[in-house]
C-alpha cells in the first residue's frame, strides 16, 4: 500500500508564492492581452479605444499632424473622414498601432469608424 504523500509547509508556501508572482505578472501585462496606451497623449493625439475617440474633438492649427493611437485589439477600428472626397482614411481596421494625417486647410473635419459608426470625432483646423 502506497504511503500518503506529505506536503510540507515550505512546499505550500513556495506554491503560494509562485501563484502570487504569476498573478502579479498577468496583472502588470494587462491580463487581457490589450496593449498599453501611450503613457501621455499629446494635444494632437487621439486615443481609439473602448469604442470611442478620446478626445472626441481636437482643435489644431494648419500644418499640424494628428495621430490616432489604436488600442483595442479585441475590436479593430479605423478612421475615415466624412468629407467628399474623403480627405483621410486609415485603411483596414486595426486593433493596435497608429495612423497620422497632416491637416493643411482650415475647416471642421468630422470622421468616424466605419465598423462602429457611432464612434465619431471631429478635427477642427484653424489658420
Amino acid at each position: 500500500m502506497p504511503t500518503p504523500r506529505r506536503v510540507t509547509v515550505r512546499a505550500r508556501a513556495g506554491a503560494l508564492l509562485l501563484l502570487v508572482v504569476l498573478l502579479l505578472a498577468a496583472a502588470c501585462s494587462g491580463g487581457s492581452g490589450a496593449s498599453s496606451p501611450p503613457t501621455t497623449l499629446g494635444p494632437d493625439d487621439v486615443l481609439v479605444a473602448n469604442f470611442s475617440f478620446t478626445p472626441a474633438t481636437v482643435t489644431v492649427k494648419v500644418g499640424t499632424t494628428v495621430t490616432w493611437h489604436f488600442d483595442q485589439p479585441s475590436a479593430p477600428h479605423n478612421v475615415v473622414a466624412l468629407t467628399t472626397p474623403v480627405l483621410f482614411n486609415s485603411g483596414n481596421p486595426q486593433g493596435t498601432g497608429t495612423y497620422s494625417f497632416t491637416f493643411t486647410t482650415p475647416g471642421s473635419y468630422p470622421y468616424l469608424c466605419q465598423i462602429h459608426p457611432t464612434m465619431r470625432g471631429t478635427i477642427v483646423v484653424t489658420p
